[in-house]
């Protein structure tokens, strides 16, 4: 099958996510391909369910992930009409649709993409062993996409090959009936996805068991409680654990060089731009000084309270984390910002420049890799469950945690009560995984976020609605089925 028929198949099948008020509700608009017309062997399928990853690579490129968490500790900026994602208090917002649109409709244009594949597969008379992988990375990835926005939304219509049709007029799911559909997708998933991919891009098993260890851990808690996930969480992180197929790399900064992408032995799942194909990115200009040579937008950065906080160790992961030493020598202290600013992100290829060079793309779109799952997180999620599900830390709990710790130079834990030892892990986790779009949903499933604010934001008191996104105002004139979340 030829490259370009899949292009504009796909281009149509994304009108169904990004079309205004000219759509009819009573006509089909899916436009999906069909097995007769564009699927001739299993290699088109693969290459189908390439594209996609393109709309994540332009939600996790953008700003929009990193402000929309902006209450937690480890993201700040100065751009006054996102001042509400930062204070939690969207209703303040002119136009939260900036950053929501950008949530909602690349979840689901990647959901449309995977279902005209499942669609496509339950249709076509190719041997069906041949396209297990695929249609398991399929499912993999949908279910990673309604994961993203029941925690961001709460609720939102579950969109399948069996309903695609009806989209526009689909009415919510439930919390628990989009954890059931998660957890269903990923069970086939882990059933059909391989060990290894020859293209670093695709999900293996081991992500998916990443994805299930995640996905348990959160229903464990807010807004579920189911306690008995805690134990499923433990199990699947130490399926990984225990395969010895990952480990720690032994110097945190090499992780976020864009030289060692696909070769670090960390990484489980990562989303890869490449701006030569199209897939280009912008974050990594956004999170660069705009003075000192840099050549940045300063769109966010980092708080100088978080920076105070962060352990030093032995000062590999602040180095690894921060970008505190601009290219003139001078400090973050006295840059135009006055804040510290991200160094996970900064190096985004030839077209950014690299680590330590000036931006030097002029439209700001560049390449730039975007880790979802690496082996320091399935130890903390491994600590953390085992803790809870045991009711107190166990030998290997400790040593999880203790792993991670080391890397950093930080001092080992040791004779914590339960309590004690869950503080430990959800700071390790606020420390290791900062600017990785992890610190504002563990805020929300553990319901820390007035604690968080009376440090950040003193005075400003929140309720349970603080804890959601509003669902794009626009949308709603559009996905006529779904209703507002309460408090917006």
């Amino acid at each position: 099958m030829k490259r370009h028929t899949i292009i504009n198949a796909l281009t149509v099948i994304a009108l169904l996510f990004t079309a205004g008020g000219c759509i009819s509700l009573d006509e089909d608009i899916t436009a999906q391909p069909t097995a007769d017309k564009f699927f001739d062997e299993p290699d088109d399928f693969f290459s189908f369910i390439a594209s996609a990853y393109a709309p994540l690579v332009t939600f996790y490129g953008s700003d929009c992930p990193y402000c929309m968490g902006a209450p937690a500790e480890d993201v700040d900026f100065d751009i006054d009409r996102w001042e509400g994602f930062k204070t939690a208090d969207i209703n303040s917002v002119g136009n939260p649709d900036e950053m929501t649109d950008m949530a909602w409709d690349n979840m689901y244009k990647s959901i449309g993409i995977c279902n005209t594949l499942i669609q496509t597969i339950n249709d076509c008379n190719l041997d069906r062993s041949l396209l297990r992988a695929v249609e398991g990375e399929a499912k993999f990835l949908r279910a990673f996409c309604y994961f993203q926005l029941t925690r961001f939304f709460r609720t939102c219509p579950i969109i399948t090959e069996e309903n695609s049709s009806e989209a526009v007029t689909a009415k919510d799911n439930t919390t628990e009936e989009i954890y059931a559909h998660i957890l269903k997708d990923l069970a086939d998933a882990e059933s059909m996805l391989p060990e290894e991919q020859s293209d670093a891009f695709r999900p293996t098993v081991w992500a998916a068991k990443a994805l299930l260890s995640e996905v348990y851990l959160t229903m464990a808690g807010y807004p579920l409680y189911q306690t008995d996930k805690y134990a499923l969480a433990r199990d699947k992180a130490n399926e990984i654990i225990i395969s010895e197929r990952f480990d720690l790399e032994p110097v945190y900064f090499d992780l976020w060089l864009w030289d060692n992408r696909y070769t670090n032995k960390e990484f489980i799942f990562t989303f890869y731009a490449n701006a030569d194909n199209g897939d280009q990115t912008y974050v990594n200009c956004a999170v660069r000084p705009t003075d000192a040579g840099e050549g940045g937008w300063c769109d966010w950065f980092s708080d100088k309270l978080f920076l105070e906080e962060f352990p030093v160790g032995d000062g590999s992961r602040v180095e690894g984390t921060f970008y505190l030493t601009l290219l003139d020598g001078s400090s973050w202290e006295t840059s135009i910002a006055g804040q510290p600013y991200v160094g996970k992100l900064r190096d985004a290829g030839p077209h950014s420049g690299g680590y330590s060079g000036p931006w030097n793309y002029a439209n700001g779109n560049a390449d730039g890799f975007f880790n979802q799952y690496r082996f320091s997180e399935i130890l903390l999620i491994y600590a953390e469950a085992a803790n809870m599900a045991e009711n107190g830390p166990s030998k290997d709990a400790y040593e999880a945690l203790n792993r991670v710790r080391r890397r950093a130079g930080c001092e080992e834990a040791s004779n914590l009560s339960k309590d004690e030892f869950d503080k430990a892990v959800l700071d390790e986790r606020k420390w290791e995984l900062a600017f990785e779009n992890s610190r504002w949903f563990d805020i929300c499933r553990r319901q820390l976020l007035q604690e968080v604010l009376d440090k950040y934001c003193p005075g400003r008191k929140i309720d349970e609605h603080n804890y959601w996104m509003p669902k794009p105002y626009d949308r709603l004139e559009i996905w006529t089925g779904i209703e507002q979340n309460e408090g917006y």
